[in-house]
């Protein structure tokens, strides 16, 4: 439940209590305002703090109105001023010089996955000057499922004269049409009142209703009071961000009406249907990550890199721009995203999601790079391209430094223990070049990923293409754009200020927005959901504190598994992991939180792969219920090494001479001064050994499908993609986070929907400041580091988290090696 839901309760719990202890009210004047004609338990406009502010919760009357009082002849000098927002409402009524003020508060009280659709709401009226005098409006209601919403007002119930109401609301529609069940809604309110001195009740005769909204954008209503013999019919038309209308109460005795208009916070969906069609011009530039999170924290201010970007933000705009009746395509000007190969087909899964709705996708490179390329040719209708650009589609390569020979050179010897040729973490620091067991793996992993990209290029533009997709790798890149034209890789050649025109010719449209609108909500309830904690971990697995998403820290780590697997509202948990490994000793510690949610709290496990799960990253999911992967994950990578150093030969040549007392043979094992003897070559050897065993029965444990000898027998260090790992049982299905989703719900094996909570972020409220990355580097004075080599960067980060550290589970292979 948001929080500012939860103070507009307490502030209607607390109206309400006055309401109950307070002294002298007055008679209600709300019966002369005519909207007591209104079906309570249907009311979704401006009048909700009114007539039912429990309602305020479903956001309907949220934006700014005013209401006009005219009768036969003439505008009166009685009018309204109201400002509606979140759950919270103002009105200033002046009444022929005499003024009135209203307060209002409403909200959902209960969380979707305990009863959601319960609202409970209450408004105070007073006159300018005369606070105490004032008179209560308290509301409940309930909407069940959208055929039926029941509602209840009470007046001033412990006064000399109480009034209730009663009301039920019904979309017949619902059983024939679920779409348009809005349009027609029949209600019934019945009233109940004591009006004389004494204490009889008075259970009056019902107001019966009919509201129509046959097109979209115009509303038809009328009710008919069988009591007091009265009926108020009312009429609006909504284009876009306002709703005005009109509305006239008429008796034998007596007619008048109303006019009024309301600027809302969301749009109404288009007037009997028709909108222009138009292209969202949607923002695609920076690194896309797995969870994004603060790069800094200070207090209650969090700092992100404005050029990062969560791929799940990218899905919500995609979400958004499909149900968006308004928007009948993307397009993309010189879209810029860095991220690996899984990420992307995770994203183009959403892009085709999006696409399957009829709507429509072009881009516009002034050049265009490989990994940008692979991306655009799988789902664009149309690619434009400058005439002076190029497409540098060119296919995959792996490159990885080698430091043995400056280690060498400088005198230091570099002790690389690993439980197998293929586990080669540590060869950058004690090899010269790639080894044969290396470029085997690599061999493997390229394969796998390449042919991956050539089905998806061709599945998304093979019938436009002039040669098979393999050749036209091998031919590129391609340095001239009317080369990409004749290959067919393009579908024009246009400069950018010719981009309207030419989406004119080849769609029809032209016309663009960068912002999507929010439309109003025409659903009376949403369904009881199931309650998934989503832990995202991201980065190296290490010991100790840190900052969820940039490190898998052990001591951070457990507690959110143990927070999340200890609380009754989640139904499981979905481990998001995107980590080539780490400590070994923290990736066990993890497992076992891990498994004690499954024993202990009989709480089902999904992992789902982000772009790299390997070694200590596939530890931690081997004994998760369910394993989904990219088919470009980079996963498996079952082995351990440790990494030492002899720094003897390096300071006898810069002179440095070192003395040691001890008690204890080994009290100086590891030491950068001497030598390792033969002894501690095996002690270290024998912990790699029992730590790679105990490594492959985890997975044998955990994967049930998977004996001992036959997870050895694809581990031993390999990696795989994840197309590869789903082919030798290491994975359970290929997808992203949407199928993981799939699993969870076939688990939990319940009917309702599932939603996922970001059980991570520690910082669930605060100020938020997004800034660029150059920008912070030069505000911390650190700009200097710009100009280093990535690569060396990385290795430089990578190991400084892992000193200390004698057994890693860690994996040599990440995204960032492979040019895509």
């Amino acid at each position: 439940m948001k929080i500012t839901k939860t103070l507009w309760l307490v502030l209607g719990l607390i109206c309400l209590s006055a309401m109950l202890c307070s002294q002298t009210i007055q008679d209600s004047d709300y019966m002369q305002l005519g909207w007591q004609e209104f079906p309570i338990a249907g009311i979704d406009n401006l009048f909700i703090p009114y007539s039912n502010p429990s309602l305020l919760g479903t956001g309907n009357a949220n934006g700014l109105g005013m209401v006009h009082l005219a009768d036969e002849e003439q505008f009166q000098k009685r009018y309204w001023l109201m400002l509606n927002t979140d759950g919270l409402a103002y009105a200033y009524e002046r009444d022929h010089g005499v003024q009135y003020h209203m307060l209002a508060a409403g909200s959902e009280i209960l969380p979707a996955h305990i009863l959601p659709n319960l609202y409970l709401g209450t408004n105070y009226r007073w006159r300018d000057g005369d606070f105490d005098s004032g008179v209560f409006r308290s509301a409940v209601t309930y909407r069940p499922h959208d055929f039926t919403s029941l509602a209840m007002t009470l007046e001033n119930p412990m006064e000399s004269r109480p009034y209730y109401r009663a009301g039920i609301a019904l979309r017949p529609f619902v059983f024939t049409d679920r779409i348009n069940d809005y349009r027609l809604e029949l209600s019934l309110d019945l009233n109940y009142s004591k009006w004389g001195s004494e204490d009889d009740y008075e259970l009056r005769s019902p107001i019966i209703g009919i509201n129509t909204q046959l097109v979209d954008g115009l509303k038809l209503g009328a009710t008919y009071n069988t009591d007091e013999e009265t009926a108020l019919i009312s009429f609006s038309l909504s284009p876009g961000k306002i709703e005005a209308g009109s509305m006239v109460r008429s008796h034998e005795d007596d007619n008048f009406g109303y006019a009024w208009v309301h600027l809302t916070e969301d749009s109404f969906k288009p007037i009997f249907g028709i909108t222009p069609q138009k292209w969202y011009q949607m923002p695609a530039k920076g690194k896309v990550v797995s969870y994004k999170a603060p790069k800094y924290s200070f207090g209650p201010f969090q700092i992100y890199d404005k050029g990062t970007v969560g791929i799940e933000e990218i899905f919500a705009k995609l979400d958004k721009a499909k149900a968006d009746p308004s928007t009948d395509g993307i397009l993309l000007i010189n879209p810029a995203l860095s991220m690996s190969q899984a990420l992307q087909q995770e994203l183009l899964d959403a892009v085709r999601d999006f696409k399957s709705s009829g709507k429509s996708i072009s881009i516009y490179y002034d050049n265009i790079s490989n990994g940008s390329y692979i991306f655009a040719s799988a789902i664009a209708d149309k690619i434009y391209l400058n005439p002076n650009g190029m497409v540098d589609l060119s296919g995959l390569a792996i490159s990885s430094p080698y430091f043995k020979d400056l280690l060498d050179t400088i005198g230091i010897e570099v002790l690389n223990f690993r439980s197998h040729k293929y586990k080669s973490a540590g060869n950058m620091f004690s090899e010269s070049e790639m080894t044969k067991a290396e470029r085997e793996v690599y061999d493997s992993l390229l394969g796998s990923l390449y042919d991956q990209i050539i089905a998806q290029i061709q599945a998304g533009r093979g019938d436009r293409l002039s040669k098979p997709v393999e050749q036209l790798i091998d031919e590129g890149p391609y340095l001239i754009s009317a080369n990409a034209l004749e290959a067919g890789l393009v579908d024009e050649i246009i400069y950018q200020d010719e981009l309207d025109k030419k989406l004119k010719e080849d769609f029809g449209y032209n016309r663009r927005i960068t912002e999507l609108e929010n439309y109003r909500c025409y659903d009376w309830s949403k369904p009881k959901e199931n309650l998934v904690a989503t832990i995202y971990a991201s980065g190296n697995i290490v010991m100790g504190k840190g900052t969820p998403g940039q490190k898998i820290a052990q001591e951070t780590t457990v507690k959110l598994i143990r927070d999340a697997r200890k609380n009754d509202m989640y139904k499981g948990i979905i481990l998001r992991v995107d980590s080539g490994g780490g400590s070994a000793q923290a990736s066990d510690i993890i497992y076992r939180e891990l498994e004690m949610a499954k024993t202990e709290n009989k709480k089902p496990i999904v992992v789902s792969m982000a772009g790299v799960a390997a070694s200590g990253g596939y530890y931690i999911a081997a004994n998760a219920d369910r394993i989904v992967a990219n088919p470009a994950t980079l996963t498996g990578s079952i082995g351990v090494v440790g990494i030492m150093f002899n720094a003897t030969e390096m300071f006898r040549k810069i002179k440095i001479n070192w003395s040691t007392v001890k008690k204890g043979e080994h009290a100086d094992l590891g030491s950068l001064s001497r030598p390792w003897t033969e002894q501690e070559k095996q002690l270290l050897e024998g912990m790699i050994e029992h730590t790679y065993e105990d490594f492959v029965q985890k997975v044998a444990n955990g994967r049930k499908n998977l004996s001992v000898e036959d997870v050895h027998a694809i581990a031993q260090g390999r990696v795989w993609t994840g197309e590869q790992a789903y082919e030798n049982g290491l994975v359970d299905d290929l997808g992203g986070l949407e199928t993981a989703k799939e699993h969870m719900k076939s688990l939990i094996k319940g009917h309702r929907p599932l939603r996922l909570v970001d059980a991570t972020s520690s910082h669930k409220t605060g100020i938020d400041i997004n800034i660029e990355s150059g920008s912070l580097l030069k505000l911390l004075a650190l700009d200097y580091l710009e100009a280093l080599d990535q690569e060396y960067r990385e290795v430089y980060e990578m190991w400084r988290d892992f000193s200390g550290e004698q057994a890693l589970f860690i994996s040599p292979y990440n995204n960032q090696m492979i040019k895509f």
